[in-house]
């Protein structure tokens, strides 16, 4: 593999071995990289607020995203950048999450596929959540836990995700009752 190859490329200074030398480093690594699963909390509070079928399409794209994303990366096509450089996963990470390989990524997938559900329902503002996922994303290149190549992976299955998850759409009877929980662990009346 050669590092100049932009699907591959990786900037030439170890962020990773910067940011993880000081405590506050090491906080910020962890905030940054679970801040995005917050973020998509909220949004799909908001689309399951907006129309309570989106429950069932966040569900099961979810689903589908983790079953290729966990297929995908036990294959070890590489693994990730981080290893070329250290030879263990940063404290306060799920060290087995990182042991899998690279391609693809999660965080992209989800965003991806979170991006075009808002898109469809106009539940929340693009630039905004472009504004804060995209650097989040572009975050994980730098530090070293992924190569570009893994998120255009990401956006490509993120995309496949969206598609055969966005067209389901589940009984009344049955969205009824999920309304009900919803409303009622969320108290709103």
């Amino acid at each position: 593999m050669k590092q100049a190859n932009i699907f591959y490329w990786q900037p030439k200074n170890d962020y990773l071995k910067i940011i993880t030398s000081t405590s506050s480093g090491r906080y910020l690594l962890i905030v940054l990289n679970y801040l995005i699963w917050i973020f998509l909390f909220y949004i799909s509070f908001l689309l399951i607020k907006s129309d309570i079928n989106n429950f069932w399409r966040i569900l099961f794209a979810t689903i589908t995203s983790e079953v290729v994303e966990r297929y995908l990366k036990s294959r070890v096509y590489w693994t990730r950048p981080m290893f070329v450089r250290h030879s263990s996963t940063p404290t306060g990470l799920v060290d087995k999450w990182y042991k899998t390989g690279s391609f693809p990524s999660g965080h992209t997938i989800k965003a991806v596929f979170f991006l075009l559900f808002v898109i469809s329902s106009g539940v929340f503002p693009i630039p905004v959540f472009l504004a804060i996922t995209l650097p989040l994303i572009f975050f994980r290149v730098i530090i070293g836990f992924h190569y570009p190549i893994d998120l255009f992976g990401g956006i490509a299955i993120g995309i496949f995700v969206y598609l055969i998850n966005s067209l389901i759409i589940f009984p009344s009877s049955i969205n009824n009752i999920i309304q009900f929980i919803f409303n009622t662990v969320f108290f709103i009346k």
